[in-house]
């Protein structure tokens, strides 16, 4: 079975298994803004960084901040390896109080893009060292990630660099290590999202979409309805 095939049988199972019915205990509604940018230093190196703002439950407060720059190399045209630091804060209220975690963590990625008949696929893995800081108790894990997304160009030009197209990508969390330091659980979480994006240039998308997140917790299970806003851009 050829590459692109492959993704796409996998992007329809992940789909199904993300929005597939769970029995959590707690529901939240948050807002998410995503900004993700990629600078080309030359014609191999490339420097990313992601910064996004979350609120939380019904758009109370903010009360998470993650930046994660990092550094790329294009192994092949459409296969890029990096490495990179990212910085994760949240900040949960208690009575009136607002308790602060930070986590740090390392991460390295490898990055594999395609393309079908103008449809943009990408396949990435990322594997992720975590140094938390919960109750100012530190603690050590490792996970895992399995990100898969497809632009699909719905009213564009015919190069699609401008125009409306639609988002699907689901991303698959698993701890590999540390688990009791988490949620005593293998599988950590999952986030399957989809929405209506437009490309002002081929440097520049704007996306809006709903993403549902279920994640598993100590005590409790969590299920999140999200409204993302994400600006991609690259030069």
């Amino acid at each position: 079975m050829k590459p692109c095939k492959v993704s796409c049988a996998l992007l329809k199972c992940l789909l199904l298994f993300g929005f597939q019915q769970s029995y959590a205990q707690t529901i939240e509604h948050n807002g998410w803004l995503f900004w993700s940018h990629q600078q080309k230093i030359s014609e191999r190196w490339q420097f990313s960084a992601d910064v996004q703002v979350r609120t939380a439950d019904k758009s109370e407060y903010v009360n998470t901040l993650l930046i994660r720059p990092g550094i790329g190399y294009k192994i092949a045209d459409n296969q890029t390896v990096t490495v990179g630091y990212t910085y994760f804060g949240t900040w949960d209220k208690e009575s009136e109080h607002k308790i602060y975690e930070p986590e740090h963590r390392i991460f390295e990625q490898f990055q594999i893009e395609n393309e079908i008949q103008k449809t943009e696929i990408t396949n990435r893995f990322r594997y992720e060292q975590r140094f938390l800081d919960q109750n100012n108790s530190k603690a050590f894990a490792q996970r895992f990630r399995y990100y898969v997304q497809a632009q699909i160009p719905l009213f564009t030009n015919p190069l699609f660099t401008k125009g409306i197209y639609l988002s699907v990508q689901n991303e698959l969390f698993l701890n590999v290590q540390g688990k009791d330091q988490v949620n005593n659980h293998f599988f950590d979480q999952n986030r399957s999202y989809a929405g209506p994006g437009y490309r002002f240039t081929e440097n520049i998308d704007l996306e809006i979409g709903y993403m549902f997140r279920y994640q598993i917790e100590k005590e409790t299970n969590m299920r999140n309805n999200i409204l993302q806003v994400v600006i991609k851009t690259s030069f």
